[in-house]
């Protein structure tokens, strides 16, 4: 149970006497203490009369509840049930503007507090119906979460003494092979792009698809004993560090046979560095995010893109390229890809401008590296190669000017431009640029020396480049000019 969960929500108790039975107060009470503090406790009811209410009078003392008092309306005393409801929902409301409680429990089989179940909602509070299984559909769903009398460990005293109904009309108890259906549709709202769910995240997905939805209805304690039960649906994993996951046997990760595969997976062992590179697994997610399912803002869950690479190489795997899951392989090509988490999923957008650039490097970097090469041994009988390296034809300053040109290109709103991406801006500035003309290996060793002008950020595993603001301190034109 999450403790600071009950420590932080306080809930107020409304019951309808008039329509609900004491004979459960005991089991009432520690089922809403599970979801936070009971601070507020009322009954509501003409206690001057006979029927149900009555059954709350000596439950009042024991279990510190308040009784408010609603006289009938009408010229018959015993008939007061509206009354008493519009009593709880005028109360209910006053409480809610108050905003001394985070929550409500409304006890009652009603389904005439369902629109003060919505009301309580829309503002942000959390909401717990009691009540029995019979209650209407309306109320059920109206709350964040809907708790049956008849699992909450016994039943009404009224139950026990009514006579069994006939087995035409008897309502047959739900076995857990009746709850596949909507642990499947959980499973796939919680699901991670490794086809495996959270336990807890499966938990919370079946409270927002049936508020009503409790494992007692099905014979077991726990949605974990639920899971466990249906073995041959459902696979339970338990890490070392405590995490329950579960994963569909269904969807398990598609691994070619063994036998075809072994030799292959041999090699690899015995190859440490086989492994290819982000970038080289960009053309297949490129066509894995054309045919994936999208959503209207052109947004793909990144387990679909996951099982759409599949489609289009079935001996797709994010850890032949150095990453653990498709995310992370995404997010090494942000140039592309842009990654979104909505809730407990996580979104891919691809990057069209980026696709842009790749088109147009193609064409304009092939022709220069043709002249580039035919004038090279003129230019080595001319000037030996030892004497460019030595001297540079232009200064510092001159370069520095280019890669700022370059970053003021490529740099986004929020004041970073991607390293790799400035280096290919600064080759199309200056196609002739080496680095080690300058003693440097790259751009970002020269960067890390000219740390007055530019700031390199690392963020997991890419790098950064800002523009520092500001004066910068002075350097000796010797410095520059060498």
């Amino acid at each position: 149970m999450d403790e600071k969960r009950i420590e932080d929500r306080q809930l107020a108790f409304l019951v309808d006497g008039d329509n609900a039975q004491a004979t459960m107060i005991e089991e009432m009470l520690a089922e809403a203490s599970k979801y936070g503090s009971v601070i507020i406790r009322r009954v509501y009811g003409n206690w001057t009369a006979g029927g149900q209410v009555n059954s709350w009078k000596t439950k009042l003392k024991e279990y510190a509840l308040s009784p408010y008092q609603q006289f009938p309306n009408i010229s018959n005393r015993y008939v007061t049930k509206n009354a008493t409801d519009i009593a709880l929902i005028i109360d209910a409301m006053d409480i809610l503007h108050d905003g001394i409680v985070k929550g409500f429990v409304i006890v009652s089989s009603d389904s005439d507090y369902t629109s003060l179940a919505i009301k309580i909602r829309e503002h942000g509070l959390f909401v717990i119906g009691i009540g029995k299984k019979e209650t209407h559909d309306s109320f059920r769903r109206a709350c964040d979460v809907f708790v049956s009398t008849e699992n909450l460990g016994k039943e009404d005293e009224e139950e026990k003494e009514a006579p069994k109904a006939p087995k035409g009309q008897a309502r047959p108890r739900k076995t857990p092979r009746d709850a596949v259906d909507i642990l499947n549709r959980a499973f796939d709202y919680a699901v991670n792009d490794d086809g495996r769910a959270l336990n807890g995240d499966i938990g919370a997905a079946l409270r927002r698809l049936d508020p009503a939805f409790d494992t007692r209805t099905y014979g077991k304690a726990s949605l974990l004993n639920l899971i466990d039960e249906l073995d041959d649906v459902f696979e339970v994993e338990r890490a070392n560090h405590g995490a329950i996951y579960v994963r569909r046997k269904g969807d398990t990760k598609v691994i070619p046979p063994v036998e075809e595969k072994a030799p292959e997976q041999e090699r690899r062992a015995e190859a440490p560095c086989v492994c290819r590179t982000p970038e080289d697994a960009l053309p297949l997610l490129l066509e894995a995010y054309r045919i994936v399912d999208k959503n209207s803002d052109g947004t793909a869950d990144t387990f679909r893109m996951f099982k759409a690479a599949k489609k289009v190489d079935p001996t797709f795997d994010s850890a032949n390229y150095g990453k653990e899951k498709i995310s992370h392989l995404l997010e090494a090509l942000p140039d592309h890809f842009a990654l979104v988490r909505k809730g407990k999923s996580m979104l891919v957008r691809r990057i069209e401008r980026a696709e842009e650039e790749i088109e147009v490097e193609e064409p304009i970097e092939a022709p220069e590296e043709v002249p580039a090469e035919e004038p090279a041994p003129a230019a080595e009988e001319e000037v030996p190669e030892a004497a460019d390296l030595l001297s540079p034809v232009r200064s510092q300053i001159d370069l520095l000017k280019v890669i700022t040109a370059a970053f003021d290109k490529v740099v986004k709103d929020d004041g970073l431009a991607y390293l790799p991406q400035l280096s290919k801006e600064v080759k199309r500035e200056d196609p002739d640029l080496d680095f080690k003309a300058y003693g440097k290996a790259g751009l970002r060793e020269f960067l890390e020396e000219f740390d007055d002008v530019f700031t390199l950020h690392k963020k997991g595993r890419n790098v950064y480049v800002s523009k520092r603001k500001g004066k910068r301190p002075s350097r000796h034109i010797s410095e520059l000019v060498k």
